[in-house]
């Protein structure tokens, strides 16, 4: 790869984290609060699993179905952008490594929606 590519790759691996770490966040401020791994570098092998079981209880979480979905779609859309880093990490490809950003931007503006929504109503 070249600098500018190994740049791009090193740029989205920091947004992955900072994308899990809000949903880690959100998680945490759930109705019924689910766990996440929290180390300080959680490999994928951790990370998806929990991000999947997250995903899978959204619709189990005491809240409005647009919470509901907002939890859901934050995480589709993390697990969507990590698979492609990956197969951008494996060949780079100019347009993979821009649908992992447009896949960040669509799960942190769910998770961000979700998590003002939660401490609002947080009671």
């Amino acid at each position: 790869m070249a600098d500018r590519d190994d740049e791009i790759m090193s740029a989205l691996a920091h947004s992955i984290s900072v994308t899990y770490s809000l949903l880690v966040d959100v998680c945490q401020a759930l109705p019924v609060p689910v766990s996440m791994p929290t180390d300080r570098r959680i490999p994928t092998s951790a990370a998806v699993p929990a991000i999947r079981r997250a995903a899978a209880l959204a619709g189990e979480q005491p809240m409005g179905e647009d919470q509901e979905a907002h939890l859901f779609t934050g995480c589709i859309h993390l697990l969507a952008a990590i698979d492609l880093y990956a197969l951008c990490a494996t060949r780079y490809d100019q347009t993979r490594a821009e649908g992992v950003g447009v896949n960040l931007l669509h799960a942190d503006d769910a998770l961000r929606t979700l998590l003002v929504w939660l401490l609002a109503n947080a009671g």
